[in-house]
């Protein structure tokens, strides 16, 4: 078993951006798939709009994910000299990509309050990073 403390964080930022690429890809292949099941004649009422909502949900995805990859980065480049644990990068991207996960299951289902409640917590892991990054900037040496 691999000990914590020798596992970098450009393996890290790796293995995040993989998933982050498979989840984007998911997306892709439901909206292939759904869009290549629509027959000729009004769609059911329940399916009328997925396509659409997968389409929202990438766009959506790649809005907010923007601002989080470059404070993830930062994060993996900046505070690993300072600071050598690893741990709170493995916790931030884990709880990053399952709320936004969650996030795009809700807004392709249209479920209203689980979707918002999924953003706040991707948006507030953002905002824990970004302070805990400014924090660790704060205390290295010029």
């Amino acid at each position: 078993m691999t000990d914590i403390n020798s596992i970098k964080p450009g393996t890290v930022f790796a293995w995040f951006m993989l998933v982050l690429i498979v989840r984007r890809i998911v997306l892709i292949v439901m909206l292939i798939v759904t869009k290549k099941k629509t027959s000729p004649g009004p769609p059911p009422p329940d399916t009328s709009d997925r396509p659409t909502r997968i389409n929202g949900a990438i766009r959506n995805d790649s809005e907010n994910d923007a601002y989080f990859l470059i404070l993830y980065l930062g994060t993996a480049i900046f505070s690993y000299s300072v600071n050598a644990d690893i741990v709170r990068m493995i916790v931030y991207g884990a709880v990053y990509l399952t709320t936004r996960s969650i996030h795009s299951v809700m807004f392709i289902l249209a479920l209203q309050p689980h979707r918002m409640l999924a953003f706040l917590f991707g948006l507030l892991c953002t905002f824990a990073m970004s302070l805990d990054l400014v924090i660790t900037m704060s205390r290295t040496t010029n």
